[in-house]
């Protein structure tokens, strides 16, 4: 505010102007500020791996057969204040962890807080002792708006691992929405988390509760980057 004075001093016909809208131009000032460095904030907290990502970037190739009308839909984040979750799927190169960074930045410029991790990484976290260090760990991929995670179920994984996902996924079950970005369809998931009960509650909370989109394409995104390039 005091730097948003000295510019409305320094301003030809501001010292004319009424008290009052004067101090409406700097609480303006002030509110606009805030709102830009909370965004910056969430952007930096997130820990996207392509931060510039914007759903007004995604390339519509016919062969990818994604609907412009539905990326828009769902750059608007009604999914999220629904609590609803979004299953990504195609295949290696596809695209689709540019686009979940995408929705989550379009989520973050609508002042909702993200993260993205990967699941091995998430894994190599939480499959440690139950220190003071994991429940803060656990506590950032529940508490936030939009929790994106990348290469879902890439490989089978042990069962202590499953109970670490069934704990992520349930507490996060009606408080907020996951993005999970698998080159799998659901229909594949409960081999890969080891055909057990545990693995039935991953799948029923996820997949009943979920957007799909799946992107095809014959080539990958960073082929067709390169003949851009």
């Amino acid at each position: 505010m005091a730097r948003a004075y000295r510019e409305q001093e320094a301003s030809p016909g501001v010292a004319d102007m009424p008290f009052d809208e004067r101090l409406a131009m700097l609480i303006d000032a002030e509110w606009d500020a805030r709102r830009a460095n909370k965004r910056t904030r969430l952007l930096r907290q997130a820990g996207f791996p392509e931060s510039d990502a914007n759903i007004c970037d995604v390339r519509y190739d016919p062969d990818r057969k994604l609907d412009r009308a539905r990326m828009m839909d769902l750059s608007n984040c009604k999914w999220v204040d629904a609590g609803r979750n979004l299953i990504v799927t195609g295949a290696s190169g596809a695209g689709k962890s540019w686009i979940a960074c995408a929705l989550g930045v379009a989520a973050c410029n609508a002042f909702k807080t993200v993260r993205y991790v990967r699941l091995p990484e998430m894994l190599d976290e939480l499959c440690v002792a139950k220190d003071e260090a994991w429940a803060k760990t656990r506590k950032r991929y529940i508490a936030c708006d939009l929790l994106i995670v990348d290469d879902w179920l890439l490989e089978p994984i042990g069962q202590h691992q499953t109970r670490e996902v069934l704990e992520i996924v349930e507490a996060r079950h009606r408080r907020g929405s996951l993005i999970l970005c698998s080159q799998f369809a659901p229909s594949g998931w409960r081999a890969k988390l080891g055909d057990s009960a545990m693995a039935d509650a991953v799948v029923d909370r996820i997949v009943f509760n979920s957007h799909v989109l799946h992107i095809e394409g014959k080539e990958s995104m960073r082929k067709r980057m390169s003949d851009i390039l």
